[in-house]
C-alpha cells in the first residue's frame, strides 16, 4: 500500500505570500539556477510535487530561498520553506573525502552528489584531482569488512519507486552502449545529470528494505558507468573517486560481485597509471570480495586483471599462471548464470586481455596471435577493434615489421576516427612515439604522423613542433 507524502504547507504559505502562481515560481528558480550555474529545470509540475511532499534537490532547495527572499524583500531560511539543508562543502573537501571508504552510504551519497556537480560544473578542484594511492589500503579493508546500514524494513512503500531501479538499469544499459561505441565522452554530461537530478533524490528517500537494496545496486552501476567515464576522459581523480564511493553503494545493495566489479576497475585504472602494486591488490581483492558468488565468467575477468597486473610488473612467468586459471575458469562458464553486465566478456575479450598482457611482457609473437584472436569482423565494437588494432600495431613494430604496424594503426584510425577516449588517444601517442624514436624521416611514418595530427589537432606528437 502506498504512503501519502505530508503536503509541505509551510512551502505553500509562503509561495501564497508572494503571490506567486507555480509557473511563475518554477520560472525564476530556472532562472536562479542558470544564474548560479547549477543544473535545474523545473515546472509547474515539478512545483506542484514539493507543495505535495516531495523534496527537490539541495541546489533547488537553494534557488527556491533565493527567490523567495527576493520577492518578500527579506531573507527567507530553509526551515522557513520546510526543509532542512546540510552546509555546502568546498570542491576540494570533496575531492580529499571522496578517495577514502565511507562508513555511512549517507556520505557516499553526499559526495557522490557533491562531486558530479563539481564535475559537471568543470570544477578546477576536479580537473586537477589526480590517482591518490595512499588510502587503497583502507579503501579494500573497509570495504571487505563493512556492513550495509542497518534498517528495520519498515520503510514506507511507494509504488512508484518500485520499479526505479529497472529503470535506472534501463537507462544505464543505453548509455553503456554509446561509450563502447564511441567513448565516455559522449556520455559524460548526460549521465553526471541524471545522476543528480535523478538518482540521488531517490537514494535519500526512505524505502523497505528490498527495494532500498536495487536503488542502491542500480546506483552503484550508475557510480562505475562514471567512473569509467570520468577515467575515459582522463580525468582520474575523479574516476578513482566515483568507483570508491560506488563501493559504499554496492555495499549497501549487499552485492558482493557488484563491490568486486568496482574493485576490478580499480585495478585496471590503477595499471593504466603505472600504479601495479595497488592495481595487483585491488585485482585480488575483487576475487576475495566475490568469493563463492562470481559465476565462472566474472571471476575469469577479474583473474584477467590481476594477470595485467603482473605483466606490467615484469613477472612474466606468474601471469602466465593467472593467464592460465583465467581461461579454465571461463572454460567453465554458463552464460544464462551470469550477471548481465558481463555479457561483454567473451572469448574475444580474454583474448584481448591476454593481447594486453603479452605486450607489457615486450613478447611481440604471443601479442599477434592472442590479438589477431581477439577481433571478429562482424561482432567486434568499432571501439574495441581499435584499442586491439592498436595493441597489434605495437606488437608488429615490435616484432620489426614497420609496415604491418603502420598499416594497422592506420586502419585504426579511419575505423573510429576522432574517438573521444584519452586511453585510446595515449595508445596513439605511444605508438607514435617509438616510430619516431626509430624511423622519424620514413615518408610512410611521416604520412601517419600527418593523420594522426588532423584527426587530433590538439595532441602533441614526439618529433613534432
Amino acid at each position: 500500500m502506498a504512503v501519502e507524502k505530508e503536503p509541505n504547507r509551510a512551502l505553500a504559505r509562503l509561495v501564497t505570500q508572494a503571490g506567486m502562481s507555480n509557473t511563475s515560481l518554477a520560472s525564476r528558480v530556472r532562472a536562479e539556477a542558470k544564474r548560479r550555474g547549477i543544473d535545474a529545470s523545473p515546472d509547474h509540475v515539478s512545483v506542484k510535487r514539493w507543495l505535495d511532499g516531495t523534496r527537490p534537490h539541495d541546489d533547488t532547495i537553494r534557488c527556491i530561498a533565493a527567490v523567495l527572499s527576493a520577492k518578500l524583500g527579506r531573507e527567507v531560511s530553509f526551515v522557513e520553506i520546510g526543509y532542512e539543508v546540510k552546509p555546502q562543502r568546498s570542491h576540494s573537501d570533496v575531492v580529499e573525502d571522496g578517495a577514502r571508504y565511507p562508513a555511512e552510504s549517507a556520505r557516499a551519497v553526499e559526495l557522490l552528489d557533491t562531486l558530479t556537480s563539481a564535475d559537471m560544473a568543470d570544477s578546477p578542484e576536479v580537473m586537477r584531482s589526480n590517482w591518490v594511492s595512499e588510502t587503497a589500503p583502507g579503501v579494500i579493508t573497509g570495504y571487505l569488512f563493512s556492513s550495509p546500514t542497518w534498517h528495520d524494513g519498515q520503510g514506507p512503500l511507494v509504488t512508484a519507486n518500485a520499479a526505479a531501479a529497472e529503470r535506472i538499469r534501463a537507462f544505464t544499459r543505453h548509455l553503456m552502449d554509446l561509450d563502447f561505441k564511441y567513448g565516455g565522452g559522449h556520455v559524460r554530461r548526460v549521465l553526471l545529470f541524471y545522476f543528480r537530478s535523478e538518482i540521488v533524490p531517490l537514494l535519500r528517500e526512505p524505502h523497505p528494505d528490498p527495494i532500498r537494496r536495487e536503488i542502491f545496486g542500480a546506483a552503484a552501476e550508475v557510480a562505475q558507468l562514471l567512473g569509467w567515464s570520468a577515467y575515459d576522459a582522463g580525468r582520474h581523480g575523479a574516476a578513482q573517486r566515483y568507483f570508491m564511493q560506488g563501493l559504499r553503494l554496492a555495499r549497501e545493495a549487499e552485492d558482493s560481485v557488484l563491490g568486486a566489479r568496482l574493485l576490478s576497475n580499480l585495478s585496471h585504472q590503477a595499471n593504466y597509471l603505472g600504479r601495479y602494486n595497488e592495481a595487483l591488490q585491488f585485482a585480488r581483492a575483487a576475487q576475495t570480495g566475490a568469493a563463492a558468488r562470481a559465476t565462472p565468467t566474472v571471476n575469469a575477468m577479474f583473474l584477467a586483471m590481476e594477470a595485467r597486473a603482473l605483466a606490467s610488473s615484469g613477472d612474466a612467468r606468474m601471469c602466465a599462471q593467472v593467464l592460465n586459471r583465467a581461461e579454465q575458469a571461463f572454460a567453465q562458464r554458463d552464460p544464462s548464470r551470469d550477471p548481465a553486465w558481463i555479457s561483454y566478456f567473451d572469448a574475444l575479450e580474454l583474448a584481448g586481455e591476454a593481447a594486453h598482457c603479452f605486450r607489457e611482457l615486450g613478447q611481440p609473437r604471443e601479442t599477434q596471435i592472442f590479438a589477431a584472436q581477439a577481433i571478429d569482423p562482424v561482432d567486434t565494437p568499432p571501439r574495441t577493434r581499435a584499442f586491439i588494432s592498436m595493441v597489434t600495431a605495437a606488437g608488429a613494430f615490435r616484432a620489426g615489421n614497420l609496415d604491418e604496424a603502420l598499416s594497422l594503426a592506420n586502419d585504426a584510425l579511419e575505423l573510429t576516427g576522432s574517438l573521444q577516449s584519452s586511453r585510446y588517444v595515449r595508445y596513439l601517442s605511444d605508438f607514435h612515439k617509438s616510430l619516431a624514436e626509430r624511423h622519424a624521416r620514413d615518408p610512410a611514418v611521416r604520412q601517419f604522423t600527418e593523420l594522426l595530427a588532423r584527426t587530433y589537432p590538439r595532441l602533441r606528437l614526439a618529433g613534432t613542433s
